[in-house]
């Protein structure tokens, strides 16, 4: 369902920006110092130990018989007599620890404009969402050299269908970002859990896909550094004349976590006509997810893992650069059983499926049969980027080539197509109540077989002969902040004009009391049953937000 989560995707990354470290209290512990003056002891005097730099004196000699008998600084010397180490005030003094701890608690509830699901209806969707992220962690600088950062997560979300059916609640606890930075003269080495972003748009970059994504996180509403999972890796980075170089190894696989059945967000939504079993309990439905399109996994370490390396130089006021990734797709090339995928041409064409064929899925599913195969491919991803100021605006443009790519036609049959894709964004750039960002994202796809046309990005209409399928969409946020910053009103929205889907997310916010945010907001979404953004047109809520800063 690589194509479904090809248009899922283009939605759930919405976003203004990359995501920022929260702001925390400072922990300095200092260093103990000797003080530079020495009392005077009569004909006895004791200088400061230490080079000139410190008021000592750095050469050897015997003092003059008016000032009596000096201590002198003792530097340690080899058998030549060549100087062998310098005492500790002859280099610079070391630096303060430093510690920064941080958490914040986030919520959101939504609620269902229109509760038009029959009760008993597999598909059924939810009346109410009510979601909970917390992070606590901390920063630590032990020296210039050694910076530590460890963050933990916890995510607990509950919901349930009209006169609440199959309500249910799930705890996630995980590690967030746990690393180590070691900062040498050469190269900067970073080592542990972690997130890596590759590209020039902080959103959309094509080549910015080492991590894998949370799309469980909502279209509009999800905030950026829920979006990214951290994995563990290793990023080295260092500078080759005026070229920035970053490479990064990622030797366990982790995929992006998605939802199949049983949520608003899910992948099955009622245009594609499958239903799941009922008999599924919602206790376990959403820790059944993660495996139940895949049968196989990349192996790990010594197995090949994910490598990605980028260069960028500055070119006049530009900045530009290149880079390359080779990994494993995040998301598995699902095969579907040919009745499975009798189902679901019937559903993508809006006839009613056999009857027969229905109830013998529903009997090997029961059984344990394996209906859909899947597995994750080896991609790779030539990118160009280049990034610039013009007065007070940001501008990004991403371009990128992909040899051979897992996408899916109509009847989900998976397709391995080459794909260039490219992203231009615009974006505020000055400190100002005035937000904007506005970004055009294009796919290609060379050389379609006429029979085939592409699920969620292409109408049925576009089949009948060989072609390159074009794919546009347009995604924006405008918002600005009243009352000196406290009060923040903003419009997210994304439309894809060849079949004139779109969706919407008006949000208003108040920030005026210390480490609170409250807000109310909507996210709507209109098109074709089968456009990208039309696919979750019953998904439309009103949504309540209050996010809360323990430090």
């Amino acid at each position: 369902m690589r194509s479904a989560l090809f248009g899922f995707g283009l939605v759930v990354t919405v976003l203004s920006g990359a995501a920022r470290a929260e702001d925390g209290g400072t922990l300095v512990i200092e260093e103990w110092r000797a003080p530079v003056d020495a009392p005077d002891a009569g004909a006895l005097q004791v200088e400061p130990w230490g080079g000139e730099a410190d008021g000592g004196s750095a050469t050897s000699g015997v003092a003059d018989a008016g000032a009596g008998l000096s201590i002198e600084p003792f530097v340690p010397e080899g058998p030549d007599g060549t100087v062998t180490a310098e005492g500790p005030s002859a280099s610079a003094p070391p630096h303060e620890p430093t510690a920064r701890v941080f958490g914040r608690l986030r919520s959101r509830l939504g609620v269902d404009t229109r509760f038009d699901s029959l009760r008993g209806d597999p598909l059924a969707e939810n009346v109410f969402d009510f979601r909970n992220r917390a992070t606590l962690g901390a920063d630590v600088k032990l020296s210039d050299a050694v910076r530590l950062y460890v963050e933990a997560r916890a995510w607990w979300r509950a919901s349930g269908q009209r006169a609440f059916d199959r309500t249910k609640a799930v705890l996630e606890l995980e590690p967030g970002e746990a690393f180590v930075d070691l900062y040498t003269p050469r190269v900067d080495l970073r080592l542990g859990n972690q997130v890596v972003a590759f590209g020039a748009n902080a959103a959309f970059a094509p080549s910015d896909q080492l991590n894998p994504r949370d799309m469980r996180e909502g279209f509009l509403f999800g905030a950026p550094e829920d979006l990214k999972l951290p994995n563990v890796g290793v990023r080295a980075a260092t500078t080759l004349g005026r070229v920035n170089v970053v490479a990064a190894y990622f030797p366990f696989f982790k995929a992006s976590r998605y939802t199949v059945f049983g949520q608003d967000e899910a992948l099955v939504q009622p245009a594609l006509g499958l239903k799941p079993p009922r008999q599924v309990d919602p206790s376990i439905e959403d820790g059944l997810q993660p495996h139940l399109l895949e049968t196989s996994r990349p192996m790990a370490w010594p197995w090949p893992g994910d490598f990605g390396i980028q260069a960028t130089t500055d070119v006049g006021d530009v900045t530009v650069g290149g880079s390359w990734i080779w990994i494993n797709e995040k998301l598995p090339r699902v095969t579907l059983d040919p009745e499975v995928a009798a189902l679901v041409r019937a559903g993508t064409r809006g006839t009613e499926p056999d009857e027969a064929v229905a109830a013998s899925v529903q009997d090997r599913f029961l059984a344990g049969q394996t209906l859909v195969t899947g597995a994750y491919l080896r991609q790779q991803v030539f990118s160009l980027e280049a990034q610039a100021l013009i007065r007070s605006a940001q501008l990004d443009v991403d371009v990128a080539y992909t040899p051979a790519q897992t996408i899916y036609a109509s009847d989900l049959k998976p397709l391995r197509k080459a794909v260039i894709t490219w992203v231009v964004g615009l974006s505020q750039a000055a400190d100002s109540p005035f937000l904007y960002n506005l970004t055009w994202v294009g796919i290609a796809v060379p050389n379609l077989p006429s029979e085939d046309y592409l699920f969620l990005l292409e109408p049925a209409t576009a089949a009948g002969a060989p072609r390159t399928v074009s794919f546009q969409a347009l995604f924006a946020l405008v918002g600005y902040a009243f009352l000196d910053e406290r009060l923040e009103v903003t419009l997210r929205g994304g439309f894809e004009p060849i079949q004139r889907s779109w969706a919407l997310a008006p949000r208003i916010a108040w920030k005026g009391w210390p480490r609170v945010s409250v807000g109310v907001g909507a996210e709507l979404f209109e098109g074709r049953a089968l456009s990208p953004f039309g696919y979750f047109d019953r998904n439309d809520q009103v949504l309540a937000t209050f996010a809360y800063d323990f430090f």
